[in-house]
C-alpha cells in the first residue's frame, strides 16, 4: 500500500489537501459575517449550529479517504468506503452552505448577513473535496448498493 502523499493518485492527492484545507477554514472567524450600517463584523466560524454536523462529516469524509489511501487494509470488506466518502463530503457541503446563508439577522432591518471570505473559501474546499470523492468513487468500480432488490425467494422443499 502507498506509504508516500507523492505515490498517491492524483483524486487522493486533491481530497486530501481539499478536505485538509476544509478543516483548517472551519476554524476562521469569518465564516459568518455581518454587515449593516457602515460596520462589518465577522460573527462565526463554521463550528456554529448545524455547520458543526457539515464540518464533521467533511472530516469523516477526510479520514475515510485517508485511511483508504494509507491504510486501507484496515477497513471492512464488503462495504463501498467510496461511496461513504462521497455522501459524507457532499451532505457535509450542503449543510454548510445552508447554514451560512440561513444564519439570522435577529429581525434587524438594514442588517446583511452572510458568508465571509473563509465561508466563501470553505465552500470552493468542500466542494472540491466531494468532487474528487465523486471521481474517487467513479475510478474505483464501486456500484451504489440496490436497496430494493426484486430477489425471487427459492422454491419450498418438494414434499
Amino acid at each position: 500500500m502507498a506509504t508516500d502523499f507523492k505515490s498517491l493518485g492524483k483524486f487522493e492527492q486533491g481530497a486530501l489537501i481539499a478536505g485538509g484545507l476544509s478543516i483548517i477554514l472551519s476554524f476562521f472567524g469569518a465564516y459568518v459575517r455581518v454587515s449593516g450600517g457602515g460596520v462589518s463584523k465577522n460573527v462565526s466560524n463554521a463550528w456554529d449550529s448545524y455547520a458543526t454536523l457539515g464540518i464533521l462529516l467533511v472530516i469523516v469524509a477526510t479520514v475515510i479517504i485517508a485511511i483508504k489511501a494509507f491504510a486501507a487494509e484496515n477497513l471492512p470488506d464488503g462495504v463501498p468506503w467510496n461511496l461513504v466518502a462521497l455522501a459524507a463530503a457532499g451532505l457535509g457541503t450542503l449543510l454548510l452552505i445552508l447554514r451560512a446563508f440561513t444564519y439570522s439577522d435577529g429581525g434587524f432591518t438594514g442588517i446583511d448577513v452572510g458568508p465571509g471570505w473563509s465561508g466563501w473559501v470553505l465552500f470552493i474546499t468542500t466542494i472540491a473535496l466531494t468532487v474528487f470523492a465523486f471521481l474517487l468513487f467513479k475510478a474505483s468500480g464501486e456500484k451504489i448498493p440496490e436497496i430494493n432488490k426484486k430477489d425471487t425467494p427459492p422454491a419450498p422443499p418438494a414434499a
